[in-house]
């Protein structure tokens, strides 16, 4: 009982106190001797009645409005519900689960887009699966930070080390030797497969990196405790970065690669490889130096993984 008096509002509470006040002068003249000829009762009766009904109008009027804004807020959030179950909207990704998201995406494509830093899975993951495609050409659009820019590989290592301060990876010349070994990699898989690379080298990073194909993209940061954001086919965001992505491109550097890529004698391959690429990029690489030690290029060749690719 007191839980629903409590509920009542200032009108509800009016409403009641006329109607009681109603209730009790139709008692009047039963028990007391009253003269009702006078109009006072009457009156009375007429006023408290005017004020009950007034009341109970004033406070249907109350429930309409309350009622009509429920109706804007289950509104509002039919529309939350239909946007999270909406293939097309953009989604945020939890961290455990990006992997398996990217997984499933690349099994499933005709091309790929990657903009990124040190490209770690692209070697790992993404090159073997798109060589796997032999019944038509893969198109492969990257965007790297140039290895041959120290000051922007210093600048990414430090991002990095922000990020994840445990992360040994987050060396300056760790991140060479990877993006050496990327493109390394890029060129051999290339020559032996269907894929069709578009490399271009940035002359700055982004902290989001960008993986996907036309039907959709996870963008993602250094720090892997962190959610992406998944956005597909459809959604004005995605091609926003897909406009974005060739906007960038005509920015960066293009980078030609050799149409062959021997890999069968390990650092030597891998020397030759820089030396033939330097002959054909001059404006991309400029004056870099290729001052490497054999161990600095066998460890580029282990990271690039493609020993007998192909084979």
């Amino acid at each position: 009982m007191r839980n629903y008096f409590a509920k009542l509002s200032k009108l509800d509470w009016v409403s009641l106190g006329s109607s009681l006040a109603l209730i009790l002068l139709t008692f009047v003249p039963i028990f007391w001797d009253v003269d009702t000829g006078s109009g006072w009762l009457r009156n009375a009766v007429i006023s408290l009645a005017a004020v009950a009904l007034t009341a109970v109008v004033t406070a249907q009027i109350s429930l309409r409005d309350r009622a009509s804004a429920s109706i804007l807020e289950v509104g509002r959030l039919s529309d939350l519900v239909e946007s999270a179950i909406d293939r097309d909207a953009v989604h945020e990704v939890p961290a455990r689960q990006i992997n398996q998201v990217l997984t499933a995406m690349l099994t499933s494509s005709n091309e790929w887009y990657f903009r990124g830093g040190s490209a770690r899975w692209q070697r790992e993951a993404v090159l073997p699966t798109l060589a796997a495609i032999k019944d038509r050409p893969v198109k492969y659009y990257i965007q790297i930070i140039s290895p041959f820019d120290p000051d922007l590989c210093d600048k990414y290592a430090a991002y990095r080390k922000k990020s994840r301060p445990e992360d040994p990876r987050a060396d300056p010349q760790k991140i060479r030797l990877e993006l050496l070994a990327f493109i390394y990699a890029t060129s051999v898989w290339a020559s032996r497969s269907k894929i069709s690379p578009q490399l271009t080298l940035l002359h700055r990073f982004s902290p989001f990196r960008l993986d996907g194909n036309s039907e959709g993209f996870i963008i993602t940061v250094a720090d892997p405790a962190k959610n992406g954001l998944q956005t597909k086919l459809g959604n004005w965001y995605h091609a926003s970065l897909l406009d974005e992505f060739e906007f960038e491109a005509g920015y960066a550097t293009p980078l030609n690669l050799p149409s062959e890529a021997s890999d069968a004698d390990g650092a030597n391959d891998v020397r030759q490889f820089f030396d033939e690429l330097k002959a054909m990029n001059t404006k991309a690489m400029g004056g870099w130096k290729s001052a490497y030690s054999s161990a600095e290029w066998a460890e580029v060749f282990r990271l690039a993984g493609t020993r007998n690719v192909g084979n």
